[in-house]
């Protein structure tokens, strides 16, 4: 048996001013590999494909690799790059060996231009590609918005359980099972999508606690009922302007329509009784940095929600730190996104003295920009390797040349070249930075660094700050999104 094997990846961030090119594919984490490369890079991994790959071996099957690409989250792509990527799949198809099937790692929120839902849009052509006789198994990222069409192309579709996205492995070995058996015909996978009627807000995404941990534990116990293949849940990914955007349920029955439908109803039943709980009441950057201060807990996480990277936001927004400064705050670090500002650090060298003009360059919607005047203390490429499980199930990352900053013995600025999500506390201590001596770190994200700042931090707290990632953004913003949601927004 053989299976193909292809991912291609985006959470696309319509409310980002900047769209998302060809360069911009292959720069961070999940780098650009193709062929066999994708093996050995993959297979050390928690990343889905990583669970394609031990299933080979699990399953005895073999694996023909075509792409893996993937590009920090921004705006929509542009046609220029979906097609070129999409076309590398589906020339890996047609030019390869035969398959028996096909697994593919998709995000499940890329937008490209004219294809509100890209995802679907690459599944319709590879299923349009190898016919209805050839299955097709998709994984989805947690903060996928699902549409029919997709559940529609595809034979399985199993999203992560998990956020922080901790188990992506897991699911693609569970992919790969559910491919394997309906090759070899011993199951007959049938899906049914529900769609509630709720904007399940990110500030409410983490799996590990109310409201989102009981669904998903139902989702869990479910799969353990005879009949059901899997069962996923989707929180959605409100930065995308979609027509499908929100929460998806996504159950498989083996050859059972009718079960399948049911089960996806009452969740989708469960789910909906739960929107009283879903009206965010988050402090504001003024508000979060005061109650940092006056913790008794050290250090404290901010977490900065408005420049959520992971989430498609520019990584560059001021407005935490400019209330770091007002506020005199002491033993800070702030990370922010700023290319000529860490230039001008390294030609200053470790020790010099620095007068910077910092963030907000992006557009107008993350702050201003700041007038920091410091000492450059270390300077850094920016590689790190993170060895654990965390968000994302990604290993080596690069956040480019990188300098830290002490800002008038107060806090430490760091300045990166490439975006990067603070998925690894790495980021921070490659450049020499101990957390633990510090009182008020800051991490532009909304759930998934938590399981990197978790264990190193007393407490953590949430800001409802300005940017791409906004999290009180009201229904006036969105065109295509359906109204209803808001409701309970």
């Amino acid at each position: 048996m053989r299976l193909a094997v292809a991912g291609f990846a985006h959470e696309s961030n319509t409310f980002h001013s900047q769209p998302t090119d060809m360069g911009d594919f292959g720069v961070d984490e999940f780098r650009y590999k193709e062929g066999d490369s994708i093996i050995p890079y993959y297979a050390e991994t928690f990343h889905e494909i990583a669970g394609y790959i031990a299933g080979a071996e699990q399953f005895g099957y073999e694996i023909f690799p075509i792409i893996a690409a993937g590009a920090t989250p921004a705006g929509a792509v542009t046609t220029e790059a979906y097609e070129y990527f999409t076309g590398r799949i589906l020339d890996g198809l047609k030019r390869g060996p035969e398959v028996d099937g096909v697994l593919l790692a998709l995000h499940g929120a890329m937008v490209a231009e004219g294809y509100p839902h890209a995802d679907a849009e690459t599944v319709r052509r590879v299923r349009e590609l190898v016919g209805p006789d050839i299955p097709i198994a998709v994984t989805h990222d947690y903060h996928a918005n699902v549409p029919p069409e997709l559940v529609d192309a595809a034979d399985a579709l199993v999203i992560y359980k998990t956020n922080p996205h901790i188990d992506q492995r897991e699911r693609g070995l569970q992919a790969a099972s559910i491919l394997v058996r309906t090759v070899k015909g011993e199951i007959k996978p049938v899906m049914a999508l529900a769609k509630p009627e709720v904007l399940f807000n990110i500030y409410y995404h983490n799996t590990s606690a109310a409201p989102m941990q009981s669904l998903m534990q139902r989702a869990i116990d479910l799969e353990a009922q005879e009949g059901i293949l899997a069962c996923s849940i989707a929180a959605g990914y409100q930065y995308a302007d979609v027509p499908y955007m929100g929460p998806s349920i996504v159950v498989i029955a083996d050859a059972d329509e009718e079960l399948a439908q049911r089960e996806a109803q009452r969740l989708e039943q469960a789910m909906w009784a739960l929107r009283e709980q879903l009206k965010p009441q988050v402090p504001d950057p003024q508000e979060a940095v005061a109650l940092a201060m006056q913790s008794d807990e050290l250090p404290v996480c901010l977490l900065d929600f408005g420049d959520n990277i992971g989430g498609g936001s520019a990584g560059d927004s001021t407005f935490v730190l400019q209330q770091l400064i007002e506020q005199e705050a002491e033993k800070w670090v702030v990370t922010i996104w700023d290319p000529a500002s860490a230039e001008a650090c390294f030609a200053a060298g470790v020790g010099g003295s620095v007068e910077l003009q910092v963030g907000a360059k992006t557009d107008a919607v993350h702050g201003k920009t700041l007038a920091i005047s410091g000492k450059v203390r270390t300077l850094h490429d920016g590689s790190y390797e993170e060895t654990e499980r965390r968000h994302g199930g990604g290993r080596f990352f690069n956040q480019g040349p990188t300098a830290v900053v002490d800002v008038g013995g107060k806090g430490l600025l760091v300045l990166n070249s490439l975006r990067s999500s603070p998925n690894s506390i790495h980021q921070i201590s490659c450049v020499g930075i101990q957390p633990h001596q510090h009182k008020i770190l800051v991490a532009k994200g909304a759930v998934a660094p938590r399981a990197a700042y978790e264990p190193v931090c007393a407490r953590l707290i949430e800001v409802a700050s300005g940017g791409a990632t906004a999290i009180l953004r009201g229904p006036e913003d969105y065109h295509l999104a359906r109204k209803t949601l808001y409701e309970w927004r």
